[in-house]
């Protein structure tokens, strides 16, 4: 998957933003909708996709689950927008699942929500969620609800919890656990432990480790790894004329203000923009200058074609 396809990253976008929020919870799903009796939801920010998020869906395939759906949330519940954009999420996504595991994103971001609209695309299939403590701890604290209990049974009639604990936060967690309040649903809950090492790989140490110079080998399946690296994600800005520049916002504001426009966008080549915008020439300085300054009035298109001719 080419990470510099507009076409498909607009048609991300486009997915994402299709998605009501506010309407009946739904999951759209790239490509065909895979048959399966049991099926494991892994629900993340991805921010980036990990090497624990890929151990985790492998892990559940070798317990007996037909498929591992990957689910991203139109917006994550307790999270600002940071990192990856959004539609770059789907593509790390898309290439780490290839055709082993498949990509959804979902309307809505409380479980409950999801697992609604799980049973409605799985139809009689017996449905899992495979997540991190810090979740668990997070779906039975009632300030994510109106009515707490009520949007808990609505979550555990449809779908049992696979956990894997983080080392960290095993008190937290078993203190959630047996908290008398929970206990009518301690048999929906399953352990499953991982190696520590993969177990506490999260996608916010994985953020810091690349911001920091490390190679993302390791921390992320290779297909992300690739991703990351040509789209240079979370990496330590360079020195362009004298001035700190961020390669991946460079590319975050060429995709926002391409996006602006109408389908003419397509015939312009996101790759050699983007490598105009780390340039140390009067284009691409001017060009920084055009993407810092736009304020979401289309400016950026007028400004970046009077630099580069497509």
């Amino acid at each position: 998957m080419d990470p510099f396809d507009l076409a498909t990253l607009f048609a991300h976008r486009g997915r994402i933003e299709g998605l009501d929020p506010a309407g009946t919870p739904e999951l759209a799903v790239f490509g065909a909708v895979p048959s399966c009796r049991m099926a494991a939801l892994l629900p993340g920010s991805f921010n980036p996709p990990t090497a624990a998020h890929l151990m985790l869906a492998e892990r559940a395939l070798r317990d007996g689950y037909d498929c591992v759906l990957f689910v991203l949330a139109r917006t994550t519940a307790g999270k600002k927008p940071n990192g990856l954009l959004p539609e770059d999420r789907l593509m790390a996504m898309r290439a780490l699942c290839d055709d082993t595991f498949a990509v959804a994103v979902s309307s809505h971001a409380l479980y409950a929500d999801q697992a609604r609209a799980a049973a409605a695309v799985f139809p009689g299939a017996e449905l899992s969620f495979l997540v991190g403590s810090d979740k668990v701890i997070q779906i039975f604290d009632p300030a994510w609800y109106q009515d707490r209990d009520a949007a808990l049974e609505q979550l555990f009639s449809r779908a049992r919890l696979v956990v894997a604990p983080r080392s960290d936060q095993s008190e937290a967690l078993r203190a959630c656990l047996q908290d008398p309040a929970n206990a009518r649903w301690a048999d929906r809950i399953e352990i499953l432990r991982l190696h520590p090492a993969v177990g506490d790989l999260s996608s916010t140490h994985v953020r810091g480790m690349l911001r920091a110079g490390a190679e993302p080998g390791g921390l992320v399946p290779p297909a992300v790894a690739a991703f990351l690296t040509q789209v240079r994600a979370f990496a330590p800005p360079v020195v362009v004329g004298g001035e700190d520049v961020d390669p991946y916002e460079m590319r975050a504001r060429l995709l926002h203000g391409l996006h602006d426009i109408d389908a003419g966008a397509m015939r312009f080549d996101l790759r050699a923009l983007t490598e105009l915008a780390v340039c140390d020439s009067l284009d691409g300085e001017q060009l920084r200058a055009a993407l810092r300054a736009d304020e979401g009035n289309g400016d950026v298109l007028s400004r970046a074609l009077a630099i580069v001719r497509p």
